[in-house]
């Protein structure tokens, strides 16, 4: 009986988590598995109640993986574990994740341990037949690991294991706990990391007198990190209703240049993840969020350059400073103070923190008391929060009008909240304009990740509609840049493909200021010559590439024959081998990031 419900269970999580290849082997081999656990503790336990525990773990981890799936496109880790404490802020975000699939997979749980007393019971009476409830969880673990056995002899012949474990469910937490709790992870070698490679980072820092260099030297810098703020929201009207305003009216004033092909670096620590890349050009982990992960090692990032060069560097965020180890990390970073939700007063909330109205206009007063601390430039990092998923806010900060095509989705709901975020970034910069900080002050602003996931179905229809082309990764991970240097006339759009780690070599040189420390991985958007690429990491799997006109998607069972490419615009299918040198060089860049982040290499490299 539970057979037939695995494999009902197992062709749903296959489903769930989008399996293209072996899907039909993964279905055997997962049931197979399952039931040889349920049959080996059944066969050594007395009581019945140890394989029903066993199997509601078993479906319970698999909702949690099939969640995380829809959100992340990956299985969960073991590593996630030191991210439990980050819940508390994605409770509603998980409950609209949690679709009639996803709770199928735990649906009957409730009706196995509503007919256990009974059996139970019947069982102290005498009166339970016990084979027949023996037979509910399996009696050959014998029989039954031989046949498992067999069909992985099988595929392995057939030289297909590798697709397997990395998209069978227990055959992939196995190694997940191999990999983190018995190896560690923390023993790999750098027998890809040269010195060579070495100085060729360090030679992406060096400074090269071009566009634009120096021109914000000796101006305060003020940067904005927008939540969920992607870049197709720019100058976008929905029935006539502009929904960033005055984002647009910034980017079209003659002191801005605005990076429109421009994408997000980040890992599993999303928001955080945006941070860490923009602040020091290095790609996020790929094992956990890399605040979590990586707090207390040596950084020489922005603030630390800017640090050297006489700035106070001050970061600003509604919400606890504990959350994602911020409080920590910043200062490490070389933030000198970090203003979190216990210094702000708070008037309303909007989602699970401080409204942006109130963020802003308190930040601002902050600013005013940073400007007044010395006859020294400041830096002011602030990270807004009112835009996060799932977007729901009341009634009044609603603004537009929006059709009945968008009830009840998420796609209605985000162009709500981020045109009221919007709303508070113009009076932001109205205040700082009033306050007299504005014509000094060096202003950049980008959008820290996506909003609407290309996964949902639901969404990715609306926004094809709305956008009247394919909605795919490309697009759903574009996210807005803009740099502000007041009294100059550089109004100019850069479509240079680039990223999150290109951020900091890129306003360095705007500021003027050489990067002698550290290393990074990112380029100076305004004078790099050549090929650009940006290699994601998360959502779609690491190997993956986006070109300037096209985008190679990594298979997600990690073999490079099953994975796709497709032109940008048109999505015409192209041929894969010419990726093959660019998917290389991603997975070196990426795990020389993650080598970096493992040893602490930046500590005793200069």
């Amino acid at each position: 009986m539970l057979s037939t419900i695995f494999i009902i269970k197992f062709i749903i999580f296959t489903q769930i988590t989008n399996v293209e290849y072996n899907r039909i082997p993964l279905v055997i081999i997962s049931t197979l598995i399952a039931m040889f656990i349920l049959s080996l503790i059944n066969k050594f336990s007395k009581k019945s109640y140890p394989a029903l525990i066993a199997y509601s773990l078993i479906s319970i981890l698999m909702l949690v993986d099939a969640t995380y799936y829809k959100q992340f496109s990956l299985f969960t880790s073991i590593e996630i574990i030191n991210q439990l404490g980050q819940l508390k802020t994605v409770g509603e975000s998980i409950r609209v994740l949690m679709d009639i699939k996803v709770i199928a997979l735990i649906i009957d749980i409730p009706f196995l341990f509503f007919a256990y007393p009974r059996n139970r019971k019947k069982e102290k009476e005498g009166k339970l037949d016990k084979k027949r409830y023996k037979n509910l969880f399996g009696k050959h673990p014998v029989i039954i690991g031989i046949a498992l056995l067999i069909v992985l002899t099988y595929y392995n012949t057939k030289e297909q294991m590798e697709s397997i474990k990395t998209q069978e469910f227990f055959i992939y937490h196995i190694i997940d706990i191999k990999d983190n709790l018995i190896e560690g992870n923390k023993s790999q070698t750098a027998e890809f990391f040269s010195d060579k490679d070495i100085n060729e980072l360090k030679e992406r820092a060096n400074l090269k007198e071009g566009n634009f260099t120096g021109i914000g030297r000796g101006k305060n810098l003020i940067v904005l990190q927008v939540e969920a703020l992607q870049n197709f929201v720019i100058d976008y009207k929905y029935k006539g209703q502009e929904i960033t305003p005055n984002i647009n009216k910034l980017i079209k004033d003659q002191s801005t240049i605005y990076y429109d092909n421009y994408f997000q670096i980040v890992g599993k620590g999303n928001t955080s993840d945006a941070e860490f890349a923009s602040l020091n050009s290095l790609y996020p982990s790929t094992s956990s969020a890399t605040y979590l992960e990586y707090g207390d090692n040596t950084y020489y990032g922005l603030p630390m350059l800017l640090k050297v060069q006489g700035y106070t560097a001050w970061a600003f965020h509604g919400y606890d400073k504990d959350y994602w180890n911020r409080n920590n990390i910043y200062d490490n970073f070389g933030f000198e103070r970090f203003i979190n939700e216990e210094d702000f007063e708070y008037y309303g909330t909007i989602g699970f923190g401080l409204r942006d109205q109130d963020f802003y206009s308190q930040s601002l007063e902050y600013i005013k008391e940073l400007d007044k601390k010395d006859d020294n430039p400041y830096f002011a990092f602030l990270i807004s929060l009112s835009s996060h998923t799932p977007f729901n806010m009341e009634e009044e900060y609603k603004a537009l009008e929006l059709g009945k095509e968008l009830d009840d989705s998420m796609t209605g709901n985000y162009l709500q909240a981020i045109h009221y975020t919007d709303k508070q970034i113009g009076l932001f910069m109205e205040g700082l304009k009033r306050e007299g900080l504005y014509e000094d002050s060096v202003i950049a602003l980008y959008g820290d990740h996506f909003a609407l996931q290309v996964s949902d179905e639901k969404e990715r229809t609306i926004m094809t509609d709305l956008l009247g082309k394919p909605y795919d990764y490309d697009e759903m991970m574009k996210v807005p840049l803009l740099i502000h240097v007041p009294s100059y006339e550089i109004n100019k759009k850069v479509s240079i493909i680039s990223s999150q780690i290109d951020f900091y070599p890129t306003i360095a040189n705007i500021m003027g200021y050489n990067i002698v420390d550290g290393l990074i991985f990112g380029k100076d958007i305004n004078n790099f010559k050549g090929e650009s690429y940006v290699f994601p990491q998360m959502y779609i799997p690491a190997g993956s590439v986006i070109t300037k006109d096209s985008i190679f998607e990594m298979s997600r069972d990690g073999v490079f024959e099953h994975s796709s490419a497709r032109s940008i615009g048109t999505s015409n299918e192209l041929e894969l081998e010419p990726f093959r040198d660019l998917y290389k060089k991603a997975i070196k860049e990426i795990k020389m990031s993650n080598y970096i982040l493992r040893k602490d290499l930046l500590k005793n490299l200069n």
